[in-house]
């Protein structure tokens, strides 16, 4: 009986290590139930009070990163609830992981809102509110020429460019 007793705190300890590693991970992964979305969709649609996620892939540590941009989405329809990221792999390696940022929201009321998202690789701009703010490119006489940034037709790549995406809200 000795002996039993004994084990007995032992196996408790380990079902509570157990439940404890249990709780911390469901904690971890998407923002609690929301549906996500990547850069391929950019017309979406959402009922009032869902929960949704913009995921898009980043490396922060090679400079790529990606901003709410300017205007911020409508507040009445739709609320912004913060970005978060994720990297993976990269053996210790500085930028050799994968990474993907996600900008959650909530679809608070009925209609349309837009949600711009600047992709900005080899930190070519550092905040949502350089919407405005032109991008130096090189011309066909070799002087710079400014242009904005453009708005995205396909997958991110090594250019700055506007990821709009178009929320109905049902």
């Amino acid at each position: 009986m000795t002996q039993r007793s004994a084990s007995f705190p032992l196996a408790a300890k380990a079902a509570a290590a157990a439940a404890a590693a249990l709780l911390l991970l469901t904690g971890c992964g998407s923002s609690g139930g929301a549906d996500e979305y990547g850069t391929e969709k950019r017309a979406l649609t959402v009922h009032t009070g869902d929960k949704f996620t913009l995921k898009v892939p980043a490396n922060p540590e090679l400079g790529q990163n990606w901003y709410l941009a300017e205007p911020e989405p409508d507040a009445r329809l739709v609320k912004y609830r913060g970005k978060r990221e994720e990297e993976k792999g990269g053996g210790g390696l500085i930028g050799g992981g994968d990474g993907t940022q996600y900008f959650d929201f909530t679809a608070l009321e009925k209609g349309s809102a837009t949600v711009r998202l600047l992709h900005c690789p080899m930190a070519r701009c550092h905040s949502g509110t350089e919407s405005g703010a032109p991008l130096p490119s090189a011309s066909v006489t070799g002087t710079a020429s400014v242009s904005p940034f453009p708005t995205a037709s396909g997958t991110p790549d090594d250019r700055p460019a506007f990821f709009v995406y178009t929320i109905t809200i049902r």
